[in-house]
């Protein structure tokens, strides 16, 4: 700036657009407080001010708009995680019950599956796996009196009010009780394991635990090491 375009010393550039607004609400009350010729200096600040102002306003719309938009992207790239995440769930629990149906197959006989660099280790889970596919809303009635049950789960809010001094002006207890029909996963196995009928979509069976091992060849290892000790043996 020089001396015909601006009045006061301010660096104009440097000013945050709090302190433009504040630099020209002062300026502006002490224009008519001046001679025509520093009115027209001052005038001319005052629209430098403005001009400034306006850029730095249009510069948060920016920064708005970039923060909004990296928003809107993390939230597509969240989506897109869960659905990934989704997918390999869904492969996992594939790959896991075929691992449990080669076991009860019956294929093989004992709890192990062997491969060539890995085997998994098969153990026996205690409790039937239950996997429920059908709406227990559509079980019939006589269905739903065997293998169902109520969850009742009640939530207690307590407000206390009180004095500085701490005595109680109010109190009040707010009781909430929410209930659930859930399937009956014991009377589900002992029906299962008893030959009687049980629901559609129902479906129980022995499921082991999965152990992944690697296998370490070590008669290949040991070969190898035979055949090559003789080159560091000393000879007579």
């Amino acid at each position: 700036m020089t001396a015909t375009t601006q009045l006061t010393a301010t660096k104009l550039d440097s000013l945050s657009v709090i302190k433009l607004y504040e630099h020209f609400a002062a300026l502006e009350k002490s224009v008519p407080l001046l001679t025509p010729d520093t009115q027209d200096i001052a005038k001319a600040e005052l629209e430098t001010c403005a001009l400034l102002r306006s850029e730095k306003i249009d510069r948060i719309y920016y920064a708005l708009s970039a923060h909004e938009d990296a928003i809107e992207r993390i939230k597509k790239e969240q989506a897109l995680l869960a659905n990934a995440k989704t997918h390999h769930e869904s492969n996992l629990t594939g790959l896991k019950g075929l691992i449990n149906w080669i076991r009860r197959s019956g294929v093989i006989k004992e709890n192990k599956i062997t491969g060539r660099n890995y085997e998994f280790i098969l153990v026996r889970k205690s409790a039937l796996t239950v996997v429920i596919t059908s709406n227990i809303e559509e079980w019939t009635e006589e269905e739903r009196k065997q293998f169902c049950m109520v969850q009742e789960v009640t939530t207690t809010k307590q407000t206390v009010i009180r004095s500085m001094d701490g005595s109680i002006l109010e109190e009040k207890i707010d009781p909430k009780t929410k209930t659930e029909t859930l399937p009956n996963l014991d009377e589900l196995r002992n029906a299962y394991q008893d030959g009687q009928s049980i629901p559609r979509g129902v479906k129980i069976t022995q499921d082991y635990s999965i152990r992944p091992k690697r296998i370490i060849n070590t008669k290949h290892v040991a070969l190898e090491t035979s055949e090559h000790n003789g080159e560091f043996l000393l000879q007579d």
